[in-house]
């Protein structure tokens, strides 16, 4: 009769003994699962960020770009016996739109490439692809004050000053790293 019991108490701890292998399995896999759901939602988080990083420097690029187009254009509108005085201005401001267009080219591949990363490929490139961008804007930028005196200088007839003001309107909203362009007072 013990023998009955002891075979009895035998089979029901093997069977708690499953029972709580088989809870302690299912607790151990949803934990991984949170864990990794977690690590998946950080990751898109992060991806996102960054890629609002990316559209931030593509619209003052495309700002800078229409700014500047719109400054040669005034200048090319200007009659033929006063263009020649501002050679310099138009060869520097076509300098400028050429180093525009590939600051454009070069974000858009990096949103492309951004967009389809890993987690670990995010890691890895994130630094040198936010230093690319900062680069880029910190020479656009310099060079934006540059054309600002350039523009001053060549708007000295009064009709176009006001044109040219208003060109300067920064449309890029201010905010985290936005950066913004001053516009002319008139005077």
């Amino acid at each position: 009769m013990t023998s009955e019991y002891s075979a009895i108490v035998s089979i029901l701890a093997l069977i708690f003994s499953m029972i709580s292998t088989w809870i302690a399995y299912r607790a151990h896999r949803d934990s991984r699962e949170s864990r990794q759901d977690e690590l998946q939602l950080a990751f898109s988080r992060e991806r996102s960020e960054f890629l609002i990083r990316i559209d931030r420097a593509t619209k003052l690029f495309d700002h800078h770009k229409r700014r500047s187009e719109g400054l040669l254009a005034h200048i090319d509108s200007w009659p033929l016996h006063e263009q020649p005085t501002m050679a310099d201005a138009v060869a520097q401001l076509r300098g400028e739109l050429r180093y525009l267009e590939g600051c454009q080219r070069q974000v858009g591949s990096l949103r492309d490439e951004v967009y389809h990363l890993s987690l670990s490929g995010l890691a890895h490139h994130k630094p040198r692809f936010l230093a690319l961008i900062e680069d880029d804007e910190k020479i656009v930028s310099e060079r934006a004050l540059r054309s600002e005196v350039l523009g001053a200088n060549a708007l000295t007839q009064p009709e176009l000053l006001d044109v040219y003001a208003q060109s300067m309107v920064n449309p890029v909203k201010e905010g985290a790293g936005a950066q913004q362009v001053r516009s002319i007072p008139k005077e």
